[in-house]
């Protein structure tokens, strides 16, 4: 019987010729769109520009991958770890298995593509490569991996895009798989950096410690050939108790996970924990009638695992307000909006925002998602007012935006044009109308016979 990780290099290698749900190369378009438009929002962000710096001065500013939203090249590992940086720097791609897939999974697939020359159909396949891969690991645990310390992004991030890139690589069976047990071995990535510039770059190391995977592999390194079933191999080792099943054989090519699971696209620029609490609290807000001085007590309901992620109940910075759900419910209150203008320091110092916070207590449930443990089942959040009055959200299943819930066209776009908005502002491109170039040309993606077409547009 063929074991697990010989199974995903034979998906790798035979992907070409299978026959792939449309949904999933729909929905792939749709995480690229939309994380492209959030790495090109990201570019100003302090990460992103220490980030910068250090690669220039390492690597100068000259030949190599595009970076289009800093309007340098730089070598691969290094664009393309910027590319996934900055995609999510602000905390506003994608959400699916309790990470970012698409923050990995775009850049790794474009950046590889413009080094390689690859197609814009090429970019698709790695990006769901990368995807069903992620997936097929993830969904053999029923654990929360960020009860355990560990950033799915950044652990399966790392095998994900090896996976896209040796697919775009066409690489032999033998140099896939140890570039698999290569990159297995390289993942890491810690929840306690959670709110700090250190997660975003969890992302970036993610994409370029793969290309390097790939690349020692390509010259000859070798690595275990059972990485992911093996006893002290990398799904026994990430494992929060134990409890994952390395034995049953994949489901990779019979079930197109990315078309079943879906992508969570973001509404709000925060830890996706407080989502569900945060509609809520809008509904509430903007449907009755009560200044936030009448307010006695607020209650929110969220699941152990989210609270986990949600570790700054006084943020002083717009950094740590990402992960701050007192910062999200107290926000939705007083502008009736959490949006990237409120991920200021200046704004997340208000006064007006501890006034509401002294308010607040949270609850911890422990019914999970049978789809997804690190959530609960339900968030709910009930705010009571000196009066009597109790306004209740109810139980509140899936957030708006959530692949059950999902975002129409007009508000995909919205949020496109928004990003490149603010990445225009910063770099003095209004009234350019890239914008709507890029979206245009991504919209086409799979009719593009190579993507020189994107630096040129931000040439």
């Amino acid at each position: 019987m063929m074991g697990l990780t010989q199974e995903i290099v034979q998906f790798i290698k035979q992907f070409d010729h299978y026959t792939v749900d449309p949904q999933a190369y729909l929905l792939a378009k749709t995480g690229i769109m939309d994380s492209m438009a959030c790495m090109f929002a990201g570019a100003k962000e302090p990460v992103v520009q220490i980030l910068h710096q250090h690669y220039r001065r390492k690597a100068g500013n000259g030949n190599g991958v595009s970076v289009p939203f800093l309007g340098t090249r730089l070598p691969l590992e290094q664009a393309a770890s910027l590319w996934a940086t900055s995609a999510h720097a602000l905390d506003y791609d994608d959400v699916a298995m309790s990470a970012h897939p698409s923050t990995v999974l775009m850049p790794i697939a474009m950046t590889g593509g413009l080094h390689l020359g690859a197609s814009g159909q090429d970019v698709l396949n790695a990006y769901i490569v990368g995807y069903e891969v992620w997936a097929e690991l993830y969904n053999r645990e029923t654990d929360p991996y960020h009860l355990k310390g560990w950033h799915p992004t950044a652990i399966f991030g790392t095998v994900a895009a090896a996976a896209a890139y040796a697919y775009l690589n066409r690489l032999p069976e033998d140099v896939m798989t140890n570039a698999l047990g290569l990159a297995a071995s390289m993942a890491s990535g810690l929840v306690a950096n959670f709110g700090t510039m250190a997660k975003p770059f969890h992302a970036g190391r993610a994409c370029a410690l793969a290309i390097e995977a790939v690349e020692l592999a390509a010259a000859g390194m070798t690595a275990c050939h059972d990485v992911f079933e093996h006893r002290a191999g990398f799904l026994q080792a990430t494992s929060p108790a134990g409890h994952v099943d390395t034995g049953r054989s994949a489901g990779l090519g019979k079930t197109w996970y990315l078309a079943q699971q879906g992508l969570n696209i973001k509404k709000y620029p925060v830890c996706y924990s407080s989502h569900r609490v945060i509609d809520g609290t809008l509904d509430i807000i903007n449907q009755e009638n009560f200044n936030l001085e009448e307010i006695e007590s607020i209650s929110a309901t969220i699941g152990k695992p989210q609270a986990s992620m949600l570790r700054n109940p006084c943020p002083q910075t717009g950094l740590e307000a990402k992960f701050s759900l007192e910062f999200a419910i107290a926000s939705a209150l007083l502008v009736r909006k959490v949006g990237l203008a409120e991920l200021s320091d200046e704004f997340a110092q208000k006064k007006d925002l501890r006034a509401i916070y002294k308010k607040i207590n949270i609850d911890i449930t422990n019914e999970l998602c049978p789809q997804d443990s690190a959530f609960a089942l339900h968030d709910r959040i009930v705010i009571r007012l000196q009066d009597g009055r109790v306004f209740d959200s109810g139980n509140i299943r899936f957030p708006r935006g959530h692949a059950n819930v999902p975002l129409n066209e007009a508000q995909l776009h919205a949020k496109f044009i928004d990003c490149l908005h603010v990445w225009e502002t910063g770099a003095g491109e209004s009234g350019n109308n890239k914008a709507q170039a890029l979206y245009d040309w991504l919209a086409g993606l799979e009719r593009q016979d190579n993507l020189q077409a994107l630096p040129v547009l931000f040439a």
